[in-house]
């Protein structure tokens, strides 16, 4: 469940709202506050804004006064409602149901029926479809090693500081890396959350991903897996982006080098893809192709395309004059060589912006994030499909 929910406790005992608060926390990544109502306003609501994702009432002796000003309210601006009260109270029960309360327990409160509550919110939350969706960010090598993974790793967690709830998608299925990026060892991951794809939801999602103490979650396969990307039906990967962009602000995937179905649904999806690569003519001529394969293959536009050049040396014969005449029209943004330093938080599995938050290369990708947010095209509507199988049967 990634997104938190914000719960609101209300009510007149303030030993049995921190109960409830205790149980709730024990619930996952949810965010309890109290309000004990004192005499005066027997509204639960008065004086709350923004509203919580739900409110939680203790009914209290005053429990008339209390439903009846949430019922009052327009529906609008009536969160989620669960009310607590006492057995046997027809009365309460059905001026609780007036007032919106979707249940009603009686102490003590059941620990796997707040449980079936709080999951039933998570639910609906990410299906509401006015919760905006999370932007995709593809990140790809356009020659083997040039850093698509330093990229994406660091990139997930510099979004993940800016309170944004952020995934790190590694889709190398086979000889996938970016674990050792945040010194975590991947159980459970990437195949089996494919495998149940079609079942899958923003709550379920919680047992396939792994989360670093920054925040990053992270869903990458594991060593046992032993399948290639090429085997992964694009079926899986388009039903798991689905939930993954439900349940996430941002979402970054790692992509290996190679285009087919699998990575291709992912490439046509991205709000931005980033194309990294080294100053060499070898990796022009690779970027050149790859450029070519996502405009004329997957009819994809450069606006959502760029150019991210990694260990960038101003002295360097093949400098940024040279690659804007190859790749005429690409945004581009520069990295700065610091191999010791992304070396070492490899290495030790720390993220540059937690080893070294002032470094040159550290602030580049902080600038890297921060490009995101400039106006691209959206995805357009899938339509090359006929057109990338004829490609991959050509191929």
């Amino acid at each position: 469940m990634r997104y938190r929910l914000e719960i609101l406790l209300a009510g007149r005992a303030r030993d049995e709202l921190e109960c409830l608060e205790t149980l709730l926390r024990s619930q996952g990544d949810i965010r309890a506050t109290t309000k004990v109502i004192v005499n005066g306003h027997a509204d639960p609501l008065h004086g709350v804004s923004p509203l919580p994702d739900a409110l939680i009432l203790l009914a209290s002796e005053r429990w008339e006064a209390e439903l009846t000003a949430l019922w009052e309210r327009p529906a609008a601006e009536r969160p989620p409602l669960l009310v607590v009260g006492p057995k046997g109270n027809v009365d309460l029960i059905r001026l609780a149901m007036r007032a919106g309360a979707r249940d009603f327990f009686s102490p003590p409160i059941d620990d796997g029926e707040i449980t079936q509550f709080i999951r039933q919110l998570a639910r609906d939350k990410v299906a509401d479809p006015q919760q905006p969706r999370a932007r995709m960010t593809a990140v790809i090598n356009a020659k083997g090693g040039s850093g698509a993974s330093m990229v994406a790793a660091n990139l997930t967690h510099i979004l993940a500081s800016q309170e944004r709830r952020s995934l790190l998608l590694d889709l190398d299925v086979q000889f996938g890396s970016l674990p050792l990026y945040f010194n975590m060892a991947p159980h459970n991951g990437l195949v089996r959350a494919l495998e149940e794809a079609d079942s899958l939801d923003a709550v379920a999602l919680e047992g396939y991903v792994q989360t670093h103490d920054s925040g990053v979650d992270l869903l990458a396969s594991s060593p046992d897996d032993m399948v290639t990307v090429a085997e992964v039906p694009e079926s899986r990967v388009e039903l798991l982006l689905d939930v993954l962009g439900q349940a996430y602000d941002e979402v970054i995937i790692d992509l290996p080098r190679w285009v087919g179905g699998p990575t291709a649904a992912v490439l046509e999806r991205a709000d931005r893809i980033l194309v990294v690569l080294e100053q060499s003519v070898a990796h022009l001529r690779d970027a050149q192709r790859l450029r070519d394969i996502l405009r004329h293959e997957l009819k994809l536009t450069q606006t959502r395309m760029l150019l991210v050049v990694n260990r960038y040396d101003k002295h360097n014969d093949v400098g940024l004059s040279a690659i804007r005449d190859a790749l005429p029209g690409m945004a581009i943004l520069t990295l700065p060589n610091d191999f010791r330093r992304v070396s070492q938080s490899i290495n030790v599995g720390s993220p540059l912006l937690e080893m070294a938050p002032k470094a040159p290369v550290t602030k580049a990708l902080k600038s890297l994030a921060e490009s995101l947010n400039d106006e691209t095209e959206a995805p357009a509507p899938r339509s090359g499909r006929l057109s990338l199988l004829g490609w991959a049967l050509r191929n």
